[in-house]
């Protein structure tokens, strides 16, 4: 395995170990969600403008990580890959 294989293999881990970071702090953004528009027992069929205000709130901050989680995966999974091409020896 080349040293550029072997960089590559390391950035990949480490990259993926972030990812595995941002969806812990996606779950528990979503849960935050779920908890507030589920379990909320004032909220009726026409709740008041500073919950919904909230909520959306809590909504768009859940989807950032989310995002980002995403996007770190795919990131290693690219290096994880070049990885792999670079490492081949062709005879």
């Amino acid at each position: 395995m080349t040293v550029e294989a072997e960089q590559f293999r390391q950035d990949g881990h480490r990259i993926e170990m972030w990812s595995v970071g941002w969806m812990l702090l996606s779950l528990a953004m979503w849960a935050w969600f779920g908890y507030r528009f589920l379990l909320d027992e004032e909220r009726g069929l026409f709740a008041r403008a500073e919950d919904v205000r909230v909520l959306v709130g809590i909504l768009a901050l859940a989807v950032i990580p989310t995002i980002i989680a995403a996007a770190t995966l795919v990131y290693a999974r690219v290096l994880f890959r070049l990885g792999r091409r670079t490492g081949v020896d062709v005879g």
